[in-house]
């Protein structure tokens, strides 16, 4: 009777509480000094930095990149040389990583590979640059909320 008794106690002790997952990958990330995506792609200096964002997408493969939302249309892709893995049903939380930016310049071959993958005709392809500078994300550090 007290095995019983104390089996409902804890599991009502557990069930009453909130437990909030956090998962951290690679390196440790301080989340009190992040700034957002759109700050990321506004001063791109290739710095250290802690950046706070969307998970847009996620590598279904390996988990091994992501591409975080900046608000206004704009994404950044995220990798990290496959240090580490991340959950592939990340989509829509909120990550803190930190590493560096860069200015990833996609060749012509690569946006017509692009958009031939998408079903674009010749005409929309071609109305594409012949490149295409963006900024990137090289992360040593990952921690999802």
């Amino acid at each position: 009777m007290k095995r019983i008794l104390l089996a409902v106690l804890i599991s009502g002790l557990f069930s009453s509480c909130e437990f909030r997952k956090q998962y951290h990958f690679g390196l440790a990330v301080d989340s009190t000094e992040a700034i957002s995506v759109d700050q990321l792609i506004s001063n791109s200096s290739g710095e250290d930095v802690i950046v706070k964002g969307t998970v847009s997408a996620v590598c279904q493969g390996e988990g091994c990149w992501m591409k975080l939302d900046a608000g206004n249309g704009e994404q950044i892709f995220v990798d990290w040389d496959k240090k580490f893995s991340v959950p592939k049903d990340i989509e829509g939380k909120t990550v803190f990583i930190h590493g560096y930016s860069y200015l990833d310049t996609t060749t012509e071959v690569e946006l017509n590979q692009i958009q031939l993958d998408k079903s674009q005709s010749n005409d929309e392809i071609m109305l594409k640059d012949s490149s295409h500078d963006k900024v990137a994300f090289k992360a040593d550090g990952v921690q999802i909320k």
